[in-house]
């Protein structure tokens, strides 16, 4: 799905748009709210050199969560321009943000006036260690800095070829009255998560990460937004779920 030159890739147009044609009626019609799991969008070599090449726990940039929310989860990265992290994960940011892959989630969605955000607010490179995990919650509803309405999200996960379903990691989607999880959604080499914001959205992986030592939960965060005229609107940061709902599966 990518052409390579030399120790880079790029998203080519038309086997990206393959993929599109063939998922994107799935997203509108997906159960609690809109979302779509595409495979392919990496090539497994690729994939697999990208898991290789992320960042491990002792990469000095790295900020760990240990909250009742969240633990053992690192991440804001961004916060230092990515620097120290290998040139081809890098490029793999850039990449998300790029022309092909913008026009890859309209074309998947229906959403139109997508605009990327290169600065991975809340995005970009997270690890999450055995045992750690992430309550259920809605996320922040705008870019505050750029006056912008959020629209999409996408996980891009980069674990291990090695990963195994039975350690978890999988993210949740539950329905709006938070009584059911109707969509788990588990890791895998180079798997494409894309979902639609909205404040009862309710996604996390909440159950401890089951993995050995020696793996992590590994993905890549990438939110998009659209100009919606309401640059001075004040917005609201992510809204976590009660957590005896996360128990009721």
């Amino acid at each position: 799905m990518i052409r390579r030159v030399t120790e880079r890739f790029f998203f080519e147009r038309a086997p990206l748009f393959a993929l599109a044609d063939a998922h994107r009626g799935r997203f509108a019609e997906a159960r609690p709210f809109p979302h779509v799991v595409v495979d392919g969008v990496l090539p497994l070599d690729v994939a697999t050199r990208a898991a290789a090449a992320f960042p491990k726990a002792d990469h000095p940039g790295f900020r760990r969560r240990d909250y009742l929310e969240q633990s053992a989860r690192l991440g804001q990265l961004q916060r230092r321009a990515f620097a120290g992290v290998d040139p081809f994960v890098r490029h793999l940011l850039n990449e998300v943000n790029g022309m092909v892959f913008i026009e890859l989630l309209e074309r998947l969605t229906g959403a139109r006036g997508l605009i990327g955000d290169p600065f991975f607010t809340g995005a970009g490179l997270h690890l999450t260690l055995p045992g750690g995990h992430l309550s259920l919650h809605a996320d922040f509803d705008r870019d505050r800095a750029r006056g912008l309405a959020r629209r999409l999200s996408a996980v891009l996960f980069l674990v291990d070829p090695a990963w195994e379903e039975a350690w978890g990691g999988h993210l949740e989607l539950w329905d709006e009255s938070l009584e059911r999880c109707e969509a788990r959604i588990a890791p895998a080499p180079g798997r494409l998560v894309v979902f639609a914001h909205g404040d009862r959205y309710w996604h996390g992986h909440p159950e401890p990460l089951a993995c050995p030592e020696g793996y992590a939960r590994q993905s890549l965060a990438a939110y998009y937004y659209v100009a919606d005229g309401r640059p001075d609107a004040e917005g609201h940061s992510a809204l976590w779920a009660p957590r005896t709902s996360e128990r009721r599966s």
